[in-house]
């Protein structure tokens, strides 16, 4: 008898549900580790990504531009780094790698899927836009630009919509 897994992915973000905490003591790019209750009254983006996938790194060219579009606002992005495969575990590595791709937004090194299973992520990459009571508001499965789907231009109309609100 062969016995088959069953694998269930989360294909769209959960909206209009509490942002979850950051956990995690590894932070990069950063002197001090980012709460999400440091973030109230501003807009946040939250990037799940890890560095040997392809995915993830097609997305660092529009993370990076939005990132530094909105940097004037006090929107800032959160990487939240999560091993896929045995490689990406190595702290040594993952700092190296953020420093090889360019990536300069705080990072926190999630090794134990902690921040992964809070925020109820199932797929590489993932980007969660939060609104600035801490409310996620919207965000992007996947590669932002594959396919010319948009999700960059997506993403940057759903930041000044939340940056608009009171």
């Amino acid at each position: 008898m062969i016995a088959l897994a069953v694998l269930t992915f989360v294909t769209t973000v959960q909206v209009n549900t509490k942002a979850p905490e950051f956990v995690g003591e590894i932070w990069l790019n950063t002197e001090k580790p980012v709460t999400m209750a440091s973030r109230k009254g501003k807009v946040t983006l939250v990037h799940f990504w890890t560095f040997a996938c392809y995915n993830c790194k097609n997305n660092l060219p529009a993370m990076s531009r939005l990132t530094s579009e909105f940097k004037s606002k006090e929107v800032i992005t959160i990487g939240i780094h999560t091993p896929e495969l045995a490689i990406e575990k190595d702290i040594e590595q993952v700092k190296k790698n953020v420093a090889k791709l360019g990536i300069t937004y705080a990072n926190v090194v999630d090794g134990e899927y902690k921040n992964w299973k809070a925020w109820k992520t199932g797929v590489w990459p993932t980007l969660y836009v939060v609104d600035k009571q801490g409310v996620i508001r919207g965000g992007w499965i996947g590669e932002l630009n594959y396919n010319n789907q948009n999700g960059e231009g997506k993403m940057r109309t759903l930041i000044n919509q939340l940056l608009a609100e009171k």
